[in-house]
């Protein structure tokens, strides 16, 4: 009876194991979360638009008040530039748990362009008139920028802001009676802020795709202008460029 009894424990052992062993071998294998840290590189493309303020302060010892202020509106007009963008992107990103931060510099063409033009007769002698001219454009944009987000799986949400550049090209012509014109013009590079936000998605391998915000503001620029023939008298723009950033990329990552 003892015998019996020790054969059929161990043969119901034997079946419990190999019965254990099977459902080991089919349970499916763990599958990591997707991880966001390391070095990457990449490229974008996408669409700028924007707003270029621009304000003139005119002197004119003897000029009619009237004829003054109608120059001044018609050489301070608010232009909206816009255009392609596109580029290539470098970082690095470090994750911890389900927050990300990173570090990110991109260098871009930025085709801003934006003119006007006005003509208008003088307020106080109807007969004559005058022409404004005003335009601008970039060429460029580069910006660095921290980022910090939030990674679900294989998302990663994130906003991001810190320092912008850019080359900015305006002139302007304003022709009075003949022969005075007043030119003011400036090409200059000039530095600003940037702050925004987007979504990356983790693809097969090493790639990932985003989509990205930007919002960028340079600040005041400053030109006088030259009065040819030279006589008396002077004008000032001050000209105040910002700039919203759409656009996609798709980084490889090492």
């Amino acid at each position: 009876m003892r015998k019996l009894l020790l054969g059929s424990a161990m043969s119901l052992a034997m079946v419990s194991g190999a019965g254990a062993a099977d459902l080991y071998t089919k349970a499916p294998a763990y599958a990591p979360a997707w991880s966001w840290t390391g070095f990457y590189i990449g490229a974008n493309a996408g669409y700028a638009w924007g707003r270029d303020d621009i304000s003139s302060v005119q002197i004119s010892p003897g000029a009619a008040a009237v004829d003054l202020a109608a120059t001044t509106a018609a050489t301070s007009p608010s232009l909206r530039p816009n255009g392609f963008t596109g580029g290539g992107q470098i970082g690095y990103n470090w994750q911890t748990g389900n927050i990300v931060f990173g570090l990110e510099a991109d260098f871009d063409y930025m085709g801003l362009r934006a003119s006007q033009s006005v003509t208008a007769p003088f307020p106080s002698a109807p007969a004559a008139s005058f022409t404004a001219n005003t335009s601008m454009s970039t060429d460029w944009l580069f910006t660095a920028r921290p980022r910090i987000g939030l990674a679900a799986n294989n998302a990663l949400f994130y906003v991001t802001g810190g320092l912008a550049v850019t080359d900015e090209k305006f002139n302007q012509t304003l022709a009075l009676l003949p022969p005075f014109v007043v030119t003011s013009a400036a090409s200059t590079t000039r530095a600003g802020w940037t702050v925004g936000g987007g979504v990356e998605w983790a693809l097969k391998q090493n790639w990932s795709a985003k989509v990205e915000y930007l919002y960028a503001d340079f600040g005041t620029l400053t030109t006088s202008g030259v009065i040819a023939p030279a006589a008396a008298g002077s004008t000032t723009n001050s000209v105040h460029l910002t700039t919203n950033i759409a656009r996609v990329g798709i980084n490889y990552r090492y």
